[in-house]
Order: C-alpha cells, then sequence, then structure tokens
C-alpha cells in the first residue's frame, strides 16, 4: 500500500472550528430542502411554530425536551455508524467518544474500501432521515417537527460529509484506514 494521506482531525482545532460554523448554513439549506420536499409531497403548507416568553414553563420544557431529543439523535448517529463499522469489519473494535465538541464513533487501525468507508459516514444521514420520514408519515411526528430535527440532524453531519468530500478527491484502488484522530487514505498497489 502507497500511503496518499493522513487526516488528523481530532488535534486540528481551527478545522474542528470551521466543520462546527458549517453546520449553520447546512441547517438553513436542509430547512429549505426539507420544508419544499414536505410541502411537495405532503401538500402541507403549515410549518407554523410559536413560543410566548410570557409562558416561560412551556418555553422551559421545549427547550429540555429540544435538548433530550437532540442528544437522543446523536446517540443514535454514533451507534449507526459503529453498526456500520461491525458490519463491514466485524473483527474491528468499535468505541465512541467526545472531543472538541465533537461526538465520534472509532475503529481504529480497521481498513475499508472506499465506497465502505463512504457508506459508514452517510449511514446515519441515510437512516435517521428515512426514520423521520416514516414517522411523519405515518402521522406520529408533525411537519414542523420533522423539518426541525432533520435539519438539526442533517446538518450535524458537517463532518461526515466533510470525510465523503475528501474521500471523493482520491481515485483509484483506495483503502481508508480509521485511526483515532481521523482517517488515512492509502493506494492498494
Amino acid at each position: 500500500m502507497t500511503l496518499l494521506k493522513d487526516y488528523n482531525l481530532m488535534d486540528d482545532k481551527k478545522l474542528i472550528f470551521w466543520i462546527n460554523m458549517a453546520v449553520i448554513p447546512l441547517f438553513l439549506f436542509f430547512i429549505v430542502l426539507f420544508t419544499s420536499v414536505t410541502r411537495v409531497f405532503l401538500g402541507s403548507s403549515d410549518f407554523g411554530y410559536s413560543f410566548s416568553m410570557d409562558d416561560l414553563t412551556g418555553f422551559l420544557i421545549s427547550l429540555a425536551l429540544f435538548f433530550v431529543i437532540y442528544f437522543v439523535l446523536i446517540v443514535v448517529h454514533e451507534l449507526i455508524h459503529g453498526i456500520f463499522f461491525k458490519v463491514f469489519d466485524p473483527d474491528g473494535k468499535v468505541s465512541f467518544g467526545f472531543k472538541n465538541g465533537m461526538a465520534y464513533a472509532t475503529s481504529p487501525h480497521s481498513y475499508y474500501p472506499k465506497s465502505r468507508f463512504i457508506m459508514i459516514c452517510l449511514a446515519p444521514f441515510v437512516f435517521i432521515t428515512a426514520g423521520l420520514i416514516v414517522l411523519l408519515v405515518l402521522g406520529l411526528i408533525t411537519e414542523s417537527f420533522f423539518v426541525f430535527y432533520a435539519s438539526i440532524h442533517a446538518a450535524s453531519c458537517a463532518g461526515d460529509f466533510y470525510w465523503v468530500v475528501l474521500l471523493s478527491r482520491h481515485s483509484g484502488d483506495i483503502l481508508v484506514e480509521d485511526t483515532e484522530k481521523g482517517m488515512t487514505v492509502y493506494l492498494k498497489d
């Protein structure tokens, strides 16, 4: 194998800052996207939600629920990464953590073909978005709930999307090693 590039995300505070900043425009993009898709497929145009600071208790309950739901989404997101790490390398050890404002799943010293590593990166976005769509279609969540949480989750996938962009720049028979700090990209000989 020929080493092409070692990406060290965990120690690059500047990069982490910019990935975290990318969440803001991504959130706005996904709000527009999911609102448009919901309107087209469900024909709805009622996405209103309001709260009043006069109802402080209601506001605090809504805020607490947001943090609980968002925490659950993050945990499920990382578990999906972990499941896909194990599916593609059953002998690999998966661990989870939180560092520099980022939750992560990792399977250090595991090697994956580029296409599988991209699947590992995108699986949480695909499955959580699909799950929220199913809940919406079944009428178990409202359109505004769907649009907000699908958008906040999709925007939170900024790091995963970043990995996919980096990997798309490498051509040939690529092998990706997951590392504790990021990933290392090799060209198979």
